[in-house]
């Protein structure tokens, strides 16, 4: 899977990606450690801070990377991320050559299935859980926040109509 992600060195990465970064969403690794991730659009990445080990899922080499590296992350490119040292990077999803595309999506972190739709999100290793997932082990994840979209979901709770009490006169 070489062919679908691309490595450049800090050395290497030139001063105008640097200041095209800059304009892309920030992330921050926090208290995540490891988690699966599919790519469906091509992703441009600068390291600011941090280092990580991709351990690609077709069984290749693991991969590298750490603070000052830009890589890219081609369509197609699967694997599991170990942050080895908290991250935090400047990224930005690509539709095509050039165009930037809305963020990435939600990959639940058991089954790898795409769940930015509908997802649970439990904080104690920040797990993203797809409901097919959650309703086999509710009881594991009995702290997970429910999300639509990537943000948390309430449901409305309707008030049940109140009756009229018949007074006799």
């Amino acid at each position: 899977m070489d062919k679908l992600i691309t490595v450049t060195r800090a050395a290497d990465v030139t001063d105008d990606y640097k200041k095209e970064a800059k304009e892309w969403t920030v992330w921050d690794s926090k208290n995540r450690k490891k988690f699966p991730y599919n790519y469906k659009a091509e992703e441009r990445v600068l390291i600011v801070s941090g280092a990580a080990t991709l351990t690609p899922t077709d069984g290749g080499d693991e991969i590298k990377i750490e603070a000052g590296d830009a890589v890219t992350f081609h369509v197609g490119f699967q694997c599991k991320w170990l942050i080895t040292k908290r991250m935090k990077k400047h990224y930005g999803v690509f539709a095509d050559e050039d165009a930037i595309e809305e963020e990435a999506g939600i990959t639940c972190d058991v089954c790898e299935k795409d769940c930015m739709e509908e997802s649970y999100f439990v904080e104690d290793g920040e797990q993203d859980i797809c409901p097919g997932c959650y309703k086999k082990d509710k009881k594991k994840y009995k702290t997970a926040e429910h999300q639509k979209g990537g943000e948390k979901f309430v449901e409305e709770v309707k008030e049940p109509k109140k009756k009229k009490l018949k007074t006799k006169k």
